[in-house]
């Protein structure tokens, strides 16, 4: 049976299975705190502090699935978005940075006025409830499909009262509502895009879209244009080489586009107005 430890000798060695690297060092400390239920500062302050065997083999059993290529948000159960932590599960898409760009060019908008917002595909809630904790004036409206991932985005905006939850696909279940603005960020893999293979633990139903990745952003683009109010907007995300088909579908559809690049640089959402709004 394993000894107990101190912190500074169990981190040493969870980090050296994890491959010793700055991420890896990091890595090994988030899932020491999480098992043990200590916070960083407690971590780095007490590394004499011993390590029950409980700890330790809950420890090893998290390396492993790490070392098996588990992402670490599911492993610790939480993943930071903008300002805010939230819980993930294998139901749910890991967000992703990129991601905050939607929320930036929605609260960098002039017009603060109350909206009404829906976010279609919200996953774990991160883009709803971001905003509906940025602008309490503002009624946001979250849909899934996935009731399993609806339940954690209702676990994780809990305590809001400008936001709601629909289970629906798209916006197949919001006849007569009329939104300020639409968002999403919508499947957008081709389904032999060979990035799908480091991305087997996510639900790939909310990464994978026929029509070589467009089948769901097309979607979007022609439902949402009855939907949205006067001087509404609709805001997707896409990926990195979908940008010139993104602005032809919105063209098509009666919006004049915007493009938007995110921090890296790299092609990753459009705004569209309709045109006879502007």
């Amino acid at each position: 049976m394993a000894m107990a430890k101190p912190i500074a000798e169990a981190l040493l060695e969870a980090s050296a299975a994890l491959g010793n690297k700055p991420d890896h060092r990091r890595d090994a400390a988030l899932l020491l705190g999480h098992v043990t239920g200590l916070s960083r500062r407690d971590i780095i302050a007490h590394p004499e502090a011993k390590i029950c065997t409980a700890h330790l083999a809950q420890l090893q059993a998290m390396i492993e699935r790490r070392q098996a290529g588990h992402p670490m948000a599911y492993l610790i159960g939480t993943q930071a978005f903008w300002d805010l932590d939230f819980k993930v599960t294998p139901d749910t898409l890991i967000p992703r940075p990129e991601t905050e760009l939607l929320i930036e060019i929605i609260l960098s908008q002039d017009d603060t006025a109350p909206k009404t917002v829906m976010d279609l595909g919200t996953g774990s809630g991160v883009i709803a409830i971001t905003l509906a904790a940025a602008r309490p004036d503002w009624s946001v409206i979250a849909t899934d499909a996935s009731i399993k991932a609806l339940r954690i985005a209702q676990q994780n905006g809990a305590g809001l009262t400008n936001l709601d939850f629909v289970a629906g696909h798209w916006l197949t279940c919001f006849g007569g509502v009329v939104a300020d603005i639409i968002v999403a960020n919508p499947p957008y893999i081709d389904p032999l895009d060979s990035h799908l293979a480091a991305l087997v633990f996510e639900p790939q139903s909310a990464l994978v879209a026929q029509d070589n990745g467009y089948a769901d952003l097309k979607t979007i683009i022609h439902q949402s244009t009855p939907l949205l109010a006067k001087n509404g907007y609709l805001l997707l995300e896409h990926g990195y080489n979908q940008q010139d088909a993104v602005l032809r579908e919105m063209r098509l559809a009666g919006y004049a586009p915007t493009a938007y690049c995110d921090l890296a640089g790299n092609p990753r959402a459009v705004m569209g107005h309709r045109k006879e709004t502007l």
